[in-house]
């Protein structure tokens, strides 16, 4: 029978452990980014899932647009504004706006769980903003996609960009952070 002290360690245990195994990958994904934003011999692209009512969208984010990648901050609501804009979050003294951008794309909310992240917008866009993404799957190699032809109809928005198909046969598209804050509609978060 184990007493209720080293039950209470055990718990205390495992819970540090899976917090310094959270850190040691933010930690590691952190520094490959760093290294690959400075590599000039390949093209990396930060992989980023969206799940949308049943299905889901994977996205690749060129590097210069991608800033902080940081488990789901406490948001604070504010008032009169869009279903998609989250609210404001204090992410190292900074205030960045969340956005879901499933919501956002026309599509439910995100669903929260331990996967979920929200991506930070580079300071060099100078835009406070982060997205509310449901998986970070690390980086890939532009120079290994395949160039997908888009056949839906319709007309993309500018944030939107090209199509690829990597060897494993899943489909991706360029997210483009830049176009995005500079969407009209982004930008309109009142509901007034």
């Amino acid at each position: 029978m184990i007493d209720q002290p080293t039950r209470a360690a055990a718990h205390a245990s495992a819970k540090s452990g899976s917090r310094t195994r959270l850190r040691e990958f933010q930690a590691g994904l952190a520094e490959r980014l760093r290294q690959a934003a400075t590599a000039p011999t390949t093209q990396s692209r930060l992989a980023v899932r969206v799940a949308r009512d049943g299905g889901e969208q994977n996205f690749l984010i060129d590097l210069p647009e991608a800033g902080e990648i940081i488990s789901i901050p406490e948001v604070s609501a504010v008032p009169l504004t869009k279903s998609w804009y989250l609210g404001l979050a204090n992410v190292r003294g900074n205030l960045v706006s969340v956005i879901d951008l499933s919501r956002f794309s026309g599509y439910g909310p995100t669903q929260l769980d331990k996967d979920s992240r929200v991506l930070a917008f580079s300071t060099n866009l100078r835009f406070n903003a982060g997205i509310l993404v449901s998986r970070m799957l690390g980086l890939r190699n532009a120079d290994q996609l395949n160039p997908l032809e888009r056949t839906e109809e319709g007309v993309r928005p500018a944030w939107v960009g090209d199509a690829f198909r990597d060897a494993d046969g899943v489909n991706w598209e360029e997210l483009r952070l830049a176009a995005l804050a500079a969407d009209e509609r982004f930008l309109q978060i009142g509901i007034w």
